[in-house]
């Protein structure tokens, strides 16, 4: 214990950790910065990065750190950016900043070095942005494509924009920059949802949702964001249309975003109600024939029909009349005239054809006795549609080939000549009329 040897090992010993107990001792050493600060004895760790940043590869501490007095003292850090901007540049100031490029670089980078080439911390994906929106996504179960796989910079800036939220473009060319499909949709239409001209969030959430295409509420409670009142009277029409509520509601006849149709409509109008009105419909009211094959073996076509104008007669939405009628008809099948009840059909004929009893304004006459006047103006009068059938018919004058009576689909037999007909009919036995050689009462009714 008392050799030369002994004393200097435990006065080295003594020596060392006095040293290291001495942390004031050696903030007030006088330093140089350096390689020296990097050893594995000291700030080591600094350079342990895939990526460095350009001083510290360098190991050149000194652009960033200014010791106080030349010791190993410094002031705490309060304004990272004018740092770093003395050596990155950045762009004339934009109307959106994002919050820690304002004040604070290293929010989102790390100042020495990372996994990346851009030092930002946690990766250059979505979980660098979650650090601090972490509640974007929550709750939902469909998110958007970028979103999905973590790439907000598709979509955002990550210090400045123009553009709210830091896009990188304005709505809704930046959705377009994407979605050609939409976007060529577009370039071919006559019509364009006024959403999808200004703001595609409108009815969309642009990061997901808990449905299909992230839309914010389904079926009419989407549209009815804007179309609310519209709808509303429309839902509580007596008659309403059950395409509003049934299968994809309003998406059963409108495009979403464009459409060489007026209205937005899917296609032209007839073949979009005959998109649904191809088959038989059962409803609580009664059974809708099947249309298209009506049209698809008649001859002779109602004028609105020929027309292939269905809205012409129809209300889309829903109406206070049967059968979503524009305009009043009576839907039993007597009915005699009165002002107002027969207005759908009045719209377009003259109602001269049931106030005059001798006329000639009409075809369908006895000599000067008109025949609708008789058939209509009784106790028991008949509505039009007891003889004519309002969409088409295989006999002249869209007349009925057979008209339900109760239960009983009864037939009817029309012959048309040169300056008259005959018909044949359960409602009587056969007549025949002239209007240029009446038949004197012996075979009208």
């Amino acid at each position: 214990m008392n050799s030369p040897l002994t004393r200097f090992s435990l006065l080295l010993a003594i020596t060392l950790l006095a040293l290291a107990l001495q942390g004031p001792a050696r903030a007030n050493t006088q330093i140089t910065l350096g390689a020296s600060c990097v050893t594995g004895e000291c700030h080591g760790d600094v350079t342990a990065h895939q990526f460095l940043h350009g001083p510290v590869n360098l190991k050149q501490c000194q652009p960033c750190h200014e010791p106080i007095g030349g010791r190993h003292e410094f002031a705490p850090l309060t304004d990272s950016r004018s740092l770093c901007i003395t050596c990155h540049e950045v762009d004339q100031p934009k109307a959106f900043v994002h919050g820690p490029f304002q004040t604070d670089c290293v929010v989102c980078h790390s100042p020495h070095g990372d996994s990346n080439r851009h030092f930002v911390k946690g990766g250059e994906g979505a979980a660098s942005c979650t650090m601090c929106h972490d509640s974007v996504t929550r709750g939902m179960t469909h998110l958007h494509g970028p979103v999905a796989v973590g790439e907000c910079l598709v979509c955002h800036e990550p210090h400045q924009s123009n553009h709210k939220g830091l896009l990188i473009d304005a709505r809704p060319q930046l959705c377009m920059g994407c979605h050609i499909d939409v976007a060529h949709e577009i370039e071919r239409a006559v019509v364009v949802h006024q959403p999808v001209e200004m703001e595609c969030a409108g009815c969309h959430n642009p990061h997901g949702g808990t449905a299909a295409f992230f839309h914010p509420a389904e079926g009419p409670d989407l549209c009815r964001s804007c179309h609310g009142g519209f709808l509303e009277e429309a839902m509580q029409a007596p008659f309403p249309h059950g395409a509003m509520t049934e299968g994809k509601a309003c998406q059963n006849c409108h495009a979403p975003h464009a459409s060489a149709q007026q209205g937005l409509l899917g296609t032209d109008t007839m073949d979009l109600c005959l998109s649904c009105h191809s088959s038989e419909i059962r409803h609580a009211r009664g059974t809708i024939p099947n249309i298209a094959a009506q049209l698809s073996s008649a001859t002779f076509l109602h004028g609105p029909i020929s027309e292939r104008n269905c809205v012409a007669c129809h209300k889309a939405h829903g109406s206070d009349v049967a059968s979503i009628l524009t305009k009043p008809f009576p839907r039993e099948f007597y009915a005699p005239y009165k002002e107002g009840a027969y207005d759908m059909c009045f719209e377009c004929h003259d109602n001269t054809l049931v106030l005059n009893e001798r006329s000639t304004a009409t075809q369908f006459r006895d000599g000067d006795r008109n025949l609708h006047f008789l058939h209509v103006n009784r106790e028991k009068g008949r509505t039009c549609r007891a003889c004519h059938s309002e969409h088409a018919s295989v006999q002249p004058h869209h007349v009925r080939t057979e008209v339900p009576f109760g239960r009983w689909m009864m037939k009817v037999q029309f012959t048309k000549t040169e300056t008259g007909g005959t018909c044949e009919t359960g409602c009587h036995i056969p007549y025949g009329y002239d209007r240029v050689r009446p038949a004197a009462g012996s075979t009208t009714p």
